[in-house]
């Protein structure tokens, strides 16, 4: 692409588009400070809500925005629309926990209907991993009262390179207090390592593809010996078993389940019964 005509292209996006996300986030923030609103007018909601307790903060329309904002222009664009819910009040919890994993999901859609790249995707993937990384002690200090005993190591499949899956993964389970840690690298050999030095409850390991799925059995074994925790739950999901569930009826793994809330409860409720 030329440069002055890249410059222009990022010019006319940010003179564009932003402006009119922060025009509409400031509308909706006026809605809400107009006295005797009712909660269905509301955008926002002080203090903020449990995942219970409130509805969807962003419509589809305003979610479709930002993901656009994620595809479509240079890097800035996307943190600088985070940063503009942030300090409008929108709460972390909502960015984290509801926000970037729907924008995720749109990605993956796109991606199986074959209207975006494998380098759109990437690309993308990549920008979500990094705010998520940007958020994460803010996100980790509103957490820390609720954290339990409970513990769980959360990891990609040895040597897999994107780990999105696994950070939204980990914020549920922080979300939900529990310990969560993350391997140095994951290299089989960290993996092994953490397991043989710290006893945890759980590992979870995501799954992306046909290859890491006949290496799963060996892995789950090696695990399972080097763990300083011999009854250690094993959690298995990912991209591959959301489209194929069928083909890890041989893995022997405690839990398989398809979204990070079923996660949860799936082994709050096994270890409930030990």
């Amino acid at each position: 692409m030329n440069p002055s005509f890249k410059k222009e292209l990022i010019m006319e996006v940010f003179s564009t588009q932003l402006p009119r996300l922060v025009e509409e986030i400031e509308r909706k923030v006026e809605r809400v400070n107009k006295p005797k609103a009712s909660n269905e007018e509301g955008w926002l909601q002080t203090p903020a809500p449990t995942l219970s307790q409130r509805g969807d903060v962003l419509d589809d329309k305003e979610i479709d925005r930002i993901t656009q904002l994620l595809l479509s222009t240079e890097d800035g664009a996307f943190e600088l629309a985070i940063t503009v819910l942030k300090t409008h009040g929108v709460s972390i919890n909502y960015i984290v926990l509801d926000l970037i994993p729907t924008i995720a999901r749109r990605l993956g859609k796109q991606w199986e209907d074959d209207t975006l790249s494998f380098a759109e995707v990437s690309i993308g993937t990549n920008k979500l991993e990094r705010v998520i990384h940007k958020l994460d002690y803010l996100f980790q200090v509103t957490q820390l009262e609720k954290r339990g005993n409970h513990s769980i190591l959360i990891t990609t499949f040895p040597e897999s390179q994107h780990s999105l899956g696994t950070l939204i993964l980990s914020n549920y389970f922080i979300h939900s207090g529990w310990r969560v840690y993350r391997p140095e690298n994951n290299s089989l050999k960290s993996i092994s390592k953490e397991l043989e030095t710290n006893s945890r409850d759980a590992i979870a390991i995501s799954i992306s593809c046909d290859e890491q799925l006949q290496q799963l059995p060996n892995i789950i074994s090696t695990l399972r010996e080097k763990s300083q925790n011999p009854k250690i739950m094993v959690l298995i999901g990912g991209p591959l078993y959301n489209k194929a569930p069928a083909k890890f009826s041989h893995i022997q793994a405690d839990i398989t389940a398809f979204t990070p809330e079923e996660s949860v409860q799936k082994l709050e409720h096994m270890l409930s019964q030990i």
